[in-house]
């Protein structure tokens, strides 16, 4: 499977190996190039497979401890579903609803929904005073504003027309991209 990666057991052996090898072989220093691009391609093939394993790694030990990691949300269609469902929700209460990167924030007169919020899922944060929903949870615990939030992630900012009180007809929710 390895040719030159073969002794590596972590990323900082093979990219001192990696180091190694280029100055040995780099068509800039007197090497072969069919070889170089062997080890390239070697090398980036020995990175993507110690990510993979470092993630399923960390994946086991977190479900060892009954969380969950970004990998468990892997299925991007379900958790699209998931906060299309909660927007849908929280437009019917006639609130604002805004969607910063794949959290879902919820302001406005929340009060008198504050156990329908509670009973569909969504959080307090009294930092930013809304109610929040992450579709994939985040294990970043640096505070951040919401205008730094709406900078990193985007906003997108979702209302509900006004409908006549007669009129039960339901409208659709613009599209999430």
């Amino acid at each position: 499977m390895y040719k030159y990666f073969q002794n590596c057991s972590s990323l900082d052996e093979a990219k001192s190996l990696y180091k190694k090898l280029a100055r040995q072989y780099h068509p800039d220093l007197g090497g072969d190039t069919r070889i170089m691009q062997d080890i390239n391609a070697e090398y980036a093939y020995f990175q993507a497979h110690e990510a993979y394993r470092s993630e399923r790694t960390r994946q086991q030990a977190a479900h060892a401890e009954g969380k969950k990691t970004a990998a468990d949300y892997h299925d991007l269609d379900q958790v699209i579903e998931a906060l299309r469902i909660k927007i849908e929700a929280v437009l019917n209460m006639g609130l604002e609803v805004e969607l910063c990167g794949l959290w879902v924030w919820v302001s406005g007169d929340t009060r008198p929904h504050k156990e329908e919020l509670k009973a569909a899922g969504f959080k307090w944060s009294p930092n930013k005073t809304a109610w929040y929903f992450p579709g994939v949870p985040s294990f970043n615990r640096t505070p951040r504003s919401m205008d730094d939030i709406r900078s990193m992630y985007g906003s997108q900012v979702f209302a509900r027309a006004s409908q006549p009180e007669e009129d039960n007809s339901r409208q659709p929710l613009p599209a999430i991209s």
